[in-house]
């Protein structure tokens, strides 16, 4: 394995990582959860060569939705 392949791999780990601990709090009914491997229903947008990423996430009590971007 080269040592790009091995850096990127780490790069997204701990993208990955940061995102399983980052929470999201529903405006409309105050429902909280992680924003990945959880009660949200989520759609992914992304823009490769921007590197943005919209997560579009659903309240699974309420059906309003919450917005995170990121910009990688």
């Amino acid at each position: 394995m080269s040592e790009f392949t091995e850096q990127h791999e780490k790069g997204v780990r701990a993208f990955t990582e940061s995102l399983e601990h980052k929470q999201k709090t529903c405006t409309n009914c105050g429902f909280e959860d992680s924003v990945l491997h959880s009660e949200w229903k989520t759609h992914v947008e992304t823009t490769p060569k921007s590197g943005h990423i919209k997560y579009k996430l659903i309240c699974p009590d309420c059906d309003s939705t919450e917005i995170v971007e990121i910009d990688i």
